[in-house]
């Protein structure tokens, strides 16, 4: 297909391997028009291009060095495994290791789960003052004490899109609408609180760095725009 994420190879649970999409974009009759070989002879050229997707060896000259190379999207996903992978090498090749005794391998959550609006509250600005039961996103029930809790953990935060991915709060049915509860603001002042930087460096939506668009809603313009840039 021309949309999507192109043909992939992938795995299943019982060791077998699927190979596609094969799905096909009914708009383009040029492509409806390709016959089931037509078909296959893509996908499995593709398919060739793309095994082995990834290196993962040591380095046939030098034994201190394991090459990890050629990854792409999948090591997102793959990174843990591909990880042990290394060190194992790593090992073979004569490294010591020895495991981190500090090293907690479970990460807990961010959210606690709410039962209805029980032990928590929503209302203006500076009503409520215990961060775990203040809601700063009331589709969503987020606690002021949940974004506290994102802000402070490993990797820094400095933008309200990167707190809605962690904790939700803006992602509910009225989209942070500033009519409605506004948490946009709430978010942002919190980590303006909590991380030293004026409001008005915080990140918020639609933020330059996490987006190349001027606006959230998209209007005839723009899009006039992206598709000049498309040519």
């Amino acid at each position: 297909p021309v949309l999507g994420k192109g043909v992939l190879v992938q795995t299943t649970l019982w060791g077998n391997l699927i190979l596609g999409p094969t799905a096909r974009d009914t708009h383009l009759p040029e492509v409806m028009s390709e016959t089931n070989d037509d078909i296959m002879t893509y996908i499995l050229s593709k398919c060739k291009a793309l095994v082995p997707s990834r290196i993962i060896e040591p380095s046939a000259t030098e034994p201190n060095v394991v090459h990890a190379a050629g990854i792409d999207s999948p090591g997102l996903a793959g990174s843990p495994a591909i990880a042990l992978e290394v060190v194992s090498l790593l090992q073979k090749a004569g490294l010591q290791c020895s495991p981190d005794p500090n090293f907690n391998p479970n990460r807990a959550p961010i959210i606690t789960p709410k039962d209805g609006w029980k032990g928590i509250k929503a209302g203006p600005v500076g009503k409520y003052t215990d961060p775990k039961e203040n809601i700063v996103c009331k589709c969503e029930k987020v606690t002021e004490a949940e974004v506290v809790e994102a802000l402070h953990r490993g990797l820094p935060i400095d933008s309200t899109q990167a707190i809605r991915k962690r904790t939700r709060a803006g992602m509910g049915h009225c989209q942070a609408a500033s009519e409605n509860y506004d948490c946009e603001c709430r978010v942002t002042n919190i980590i303006a609180r909590e991380t030293g930087l004026p409001a008005d460096v915080v990140g918020r939506r639609p933020w330059p760095a996490t987006s190349t668009l001027p606006r959230r809603w998209v209007d005839d313009k723009i899009k006039i725009e992206i598709e000049s840039l498309a040519q």
